[in-house]
């Protein structure tokens, strides 16, 4: 229950059904039903309309008493208006008004005759449906006898016939029995409505629990309605999909369409079973989600567990380098010291004054390899190393700035072909700032060497910033090359795989492994109008 709340049993006075909303709009329905009624006799007076005479036994009293009427009904739709008195006073009195007034009118018309006793149901009910008990079946009998006395006396006067009784006699047990049935059945109303509304508690207070309990999860939590719109999402779920504004009861394809499209993959071809998959949001974030039913199949929901997959490919990336940094020790104590063998041998025989041409050649061949090999065997070396980033809050925009600077005039080039666009301007990463040195840089030589065979033809785009609905942050290196060919891509990042003669083929597969050190991710996005997109994903900040 809700903090304050006081518990309810079944032994406290019912409050009628109809007054759980507002207690005050039943009264002035029947407020309105007096004006009405009130009204009609007004306007039945002055016309003449009817075959009964309105008021043939004394009509200077109906004409009194209903101008009475009318004034008691302006007067009391005023007084409800403006809720004074309390709803007991003013229910109360206006009902034992109307019933006195009723009274009158059945008396000065000449009896029930007239036709205006069962009018008198209408007041006696009004008791019952805001406190229903013994009270108001009182009020129902002493009317029913007060409406049987007064036709006796006017049939003691001559004025009635003698079936005059016996249709008060009916009119009067009619109203009791009606007042009695409705008695109890407003009391059993009620006291289903009460319950109604405990068990409407319990379920608000559980539904409130479970939210919490949600909420307090790790997970990414995300419950989706059978429309596709969204009914709850957690704090943790809400930030892996971009902390989106205004989320509630909107379509989950505004937020996150990769998720929502294999959502409907699953709804359509495994549900009801239980199903997980890799989703790529706003192709950046990885994550992986997992689909449970909930609810019937007609009224069904789906609730989607969201977990980040980031840290674990951390943990992968760490062990990966671990075991890298094992083998590239064995490498330098297993081939580096024969290789220094082979180059200082290659050197003392490149000393010797009896080698002929054809042997100088081969020499060079042999200290070329050799140095090659060596590079390669200090790149494995340096990327074993660094397998602990040291990360720091870098302004992207700012380090960019100053990389391109620096890019320009070393390369001697014109200062339109690099442009940068960050946006928003004051974006902020976490990354090792050696690292992102080497990566960018390693991705705009390659640019400046393969994208043209003429350096000054090359036009190199840096863009990033962080894309609507997702929390990560991207930095997209364009050039306007001739862009890789399918077997190329498909093979781009792996170790030793190289296009040129002179490289090892280590550059990109080190690029790569230095990003996922730093918790970010090196793709490559094809260009449909030509050129190369390498892309940097940077981690969310933790």
């Amino acid at each position: 229950m809700q903090p304050g709340a006081r518990a309810t049993s079944f032994d406290e006075k019912l409050v009628p059904v109809f007054l759980h909303e507002d207690p005050w709009n039943l009264l002035r329905l029947y407020h309105v039903y007096r004006l009405t009624l009130a009204s009609a006799l007004l306007v039945a007076l002055v016309l003449e309309y009817g075959k009964v005479k309105l008021g043939q036994y004394d009509p200077g009293l109906f004409v009194w008493l209903t101008g009475v009427y009318l004034i008691i009904a302006i007067l009391s739709n005023l007084a409800s208006y403006f809720q004074w008195p309390d709803l007991p006073v003013q229910t109360l009195l206006f009902v034992l008004l109307d019933i006195a007034i009723l009274l009158g009118l059945i008396y000065s018309s000449g009896g029930v005759e007239a036709g205006f006793g069962i009018l008198l149901l209408i007041p006696i009910l009004i008791p019952h449906l805001s406190h229903p008990g013994y009270m108001s079946l009182l009020l129902a009998a002493l009317s029913g006898l007060s409406l049987v006395i007064m036709q006796v006396w006017l049939q003691s006067r001559g004025i009635t016939e003698h079936t005059g009784i016996m249709h008060s006699g009916l009119i009067a047990l009619f109203i009791l029995l009606v007042s009695w049935s409705s008695n109890r059945w407003i009391r059993k109303a009620s006291a289903m409505a009460l319950l109604a509304k405990r068990r409407g508690i319990d379920l608000a207070n559980m539904s409130q629990l479970n939210q919490s309990i949600l909420d307090k999860l790790e997970s990414g939590i995300v419950v989706v309605e059978g429309s596709g719109a969204i009914r709850h999402m957690n704090e943790p779920a809400w930030d892996m999909l971009g902390q989106p504004g205004n989320w509630r009861s909107k379509p989950l394809q505004q937020f996150a369409p990769e998720l929502d499209h294999h959502l409907q993959h699953w709804l359509h071809n495994v549900s009801p079973r239980i199903a997980t998959f890799d989703v790529r949001h706003q192709h950046t974030s990885e994550m992986r989600a997992r689909f449970s039913q909930l609810g019937t199949h007609s009224r069904r929901a789906t609730l989607i567990y969201l977990e980040d997959t980031t840290e674990q490919r951390e943990k992968l990336q760490n062990a990966k380098l671990a075991s890298l940094g094992q083998l590239t020790a064995s490498i330098a104590h297993e081939i580096r010291n024969p290789l220094g063998a082979i180059s200082h041998a290659a050197q003392l025989l490149g000393e010797s004054y009896n080698l002929d041409k054809a042997d100088t050649r081969l020499l060079q061949i042999i200290q070329s390899n050799a140095r090659r090999m060596n590079l390669t065997i200090e790149s494995v070396l340096n990327l074993s190393r660094k397998k602990t980033p040291n990360r720091e809050r870098l302004a992207l925009k700012l380090w960019l700035h100053e990389f391109r600077k620096d890019f320009i005039l070393q390369h001697k080039l014109r200062d339109e072909q690099i442009t940068l666009f960050i946006e928003p301007a004051d974006t902020v990463i976490e990354f090792d700032p050696a690292h992102l040195h080497q990566v960018i840089w390693n991705l705009c030589r390659n640019a400046l060497k393969y994208a043209h065979e003429d350096p000054r033809r090359l036009q190199l785009d840096i863009q990033g910033g962080n894309p609507a609905h997702t929390r990560d942050i991207m930095l997209n290196i364009i050039d306007n090359g001739r862009g890789m060919t399918e077997e190329q891509r498909q093979r781009l990042f792996e170790p030793f795989f190289t296009t040129s003669t002179q490289g090892t083929g280590l550059g990109l597969f080190m690029s790569r492994e230095l990003c996922l050190t730093n918790g970010a991710n090196l793709e490559y996005i094809a260009q449909p109008t030509g050129g190369s997109c390498f892309r940097i994903v940077f981690a969310h900040h933790r």
